[in-house]
C-alpha cells in the first residue's frame, strides 16, 4: 500500500471489527509518557545543580533515577506502538 492514505492521511489508521477507528494507546501509557518527559526535565536539572555542587553521591542518585524513568518512558512507548490483541 502507498503511504498516502485514505483522505490524505498518510498512513491508513488502525481500524477495529466494527471498523471504527482506534487509538495505538490507553490513557495509562499517554500518561506515563507524558509525566515521564516532565520529571525527566526536572531531574536532569537536579542533575545540573549536583554535578555543580560537586556533591558525587547525590549525583549517581540521581543518575540512577534518570535510567528509572528513562525506562518506563521507553517501555510505555513500545506497549503504545505494539497494542495488544483486544477481544
Amino acid at each position: 500500500m502507498s503511504p498516502v492514505g485514505r483522505a490524505g492521511h498518510w498512513w491508513p489508521g488502525r481500524r477495529s471489527r466494527t471498523q471504527a477507528p482506534t487509538a495505538s494507546e490507553t490513557p495509562a501509557e499517554a500518561v506515563h509518557i507524558m509525566l515521564g518527559s516532565i520529571a525527566l526535565i526536572i531531574t536532569a536539572g537536579l542533575l545540573v545543580l549536583s554535578v555543580s555542587a560537586g556533591t558525587p553521591l547525590l549525583t549517581a542518585a540521581i543518575g540512577v533515577v534518570i535510567a528509572l524513568i528513562m525506562t518506563d518512558i521507553m517501555r510505555s512507548h513500545r506497549r503504545s506502538r505494539h497494542p495488544r490483541e483486544r477481544l
